[in-house]
């Protein structure tokens, strides 16, 4: 096994100083910790499945398009602005910049260096100058998004927690809580059922669309959680044209007050667990909120089951479509999804036509070599589950 790699003695400068630029021992320490909290998740709760996608294969797929392109994307869009002024300019939740996509975006370039290392066609010494600044724009939006002072979920106070809500705004969504009556929670828990699903299909039976922050303590012992589901209502997905026209709305935040007789986890990515496992039988408060045009509105519950009909609608003509679809184009579908993390950032930054969103041809024309189960899966294991070391990850410089 790897052995653990020693703190910085810069840590505090390391999580909270986008000025301070950490020397490559430093880095190594942040892909390292990243990569074994990487490693813990996936051995432990992630299983590949899905009845549209072959998964093995379009996760692939995406993470080494991400190591051939997300570099160049992210220098284009620091040319208009730096990660920390685009994180402050909206709101920090219900939207495709969430928490998730933050989180993934060192893990899955990272996981795409290491398959082109393991395939032979990279060294460990490649591509540093790209490496770090993948980590920079990630180390420096995290800085500007958390309100904990951190940088990993894991090595927050309470651990496994994030948090990305300032106090003002926390206050603003408790303003709008109601109690959590037989009616509300009915009502609130079929919508979430709905959004949910049509998220992870319309992402290709990927997390991508829903992130969870918290806890965020209250005075009373109670706690929020605040879990983000977002459609694509700005068409960056050109599988759902013509569907998400339906939808009324597709920015959403649910927010939950539970007792401290509920306990919750969150990954280093940003999925969360409950425990009891049936949480919402305690939630004492809650809301559902809509954050189109990065604003927080509360929803009222006629608006609520106006919009989990309009889902449900979406949900099945969007099954449909994709079930009608060839397994190669399915697969190409989800490989721009995973690999367009970058897109709502700079539509933010006003450089999205600048930027070629295009799958670099070999990666696309790479399906049918991972389609091969046996292919696919010997690499997934081999690098999400290595055997010799405790993380995903190598270090970096070779």
């Amino acid at each position: 096994m790897t052995a653990q790699l020693t703190t910085p003695e810069n840590v505090k400068a390391l999580y909270t100083d986008a000025s301070y630029e950490p020397t490559l021992e430093e880095w190594n320490w942040l892909v390292h910790e990243g990569g074994a909290a990487y490693k813990s998740e996936l051995a432990a709760r992630t299983v590949f499945e899905s009845e549209l996608f072959g998964m093995n294969t379009y996760i692939l797929m995406s993470m080494m398009e991400d190591y051939l392109r997300v570099p160049e994307r992210l220098r284009a869009i620091r040319r208009h602005a730096t990660p920390a002024e685009l994180a402050r300019q909206a709101l920090p939740i219900g939207n495709k910049r969430s928490f998730i996509n933050l989180a993934a975006m060192p893990l899955h370039y990272l996981t795409g260096r290491e398959l082109f290392v393991d395939l032979g066609e990279n060294s460990l010494a490649d591509g540093l100058e790209d490496q770090l600044e993948v980590l920079r724009f990630w180390r420096e939006a995290t800085i500007a998004m958390r309100t904990d002072g951190v940088l990993y979920n894991m090595h927050a106070d309470p651990a496994n927690s994030s948090h990305v809500v300032g106090d003002r705004l926390l206050a603003e969504i408790r303003s709008h809580l109601v109690p959590a009556d037989d009616q509300v929670k009915t009502v609130i828990r079929k919508f979430g059922a709905r959004l949910t699903a049509y998220a992870f299909l319309e992402n290709c039976d990927a997390r991508t669309a829903v992130c969870d922050t918290g806890p965020y303590q209250l005075e009373d012992g109670s706690f929020l959680a605040l879990r983000e589901t977002c459609a694509d209502g700005s068409g960056d997905f050109p599988w759902v044209d013509g569907i998400r026209e339906t939808l009324p709305y597709h920015h959403f935040v649910i927010a939950y007050r539970l007792p401290n007789t509920v306990r919750m986890d969150n990954n280093v990515w940003g999925t969360a667990w409950f425990t009891p496992g049936d949480y919402q039988a305690e939630i004492l408060e809650t809301r559902v909120f809509c954050t189109d045009g990065d604003v927080l509105r509360p929803l009222d519950i006629a608006e609520i089951d106006e919009a989990t009909k309009a889902i449900r609608k979406a949900h099945r003509a969007l099954y449909q479509r994709l079930a009608e679809t060839d397994p190669e184009e399915r697969n190409l579908y989800a490989t721009q999804m995973y690999a367009w993390k970058t897109k709502p950032w700079a539509r933010l930054a006003g450089c999205y036509d600048e930027i070629d969103w295009t799958v670099t041809p070999r990666i696309a024309e790479s399906y049918e070599r991972f389609s091969d189960p046996d292919l696919a899966l010997q690499l997934i294991g081999g690098i999400f589950v290595p055997q010799d070391r405790d993380s995903c990850f190598r270090s970096l410089g070779g």
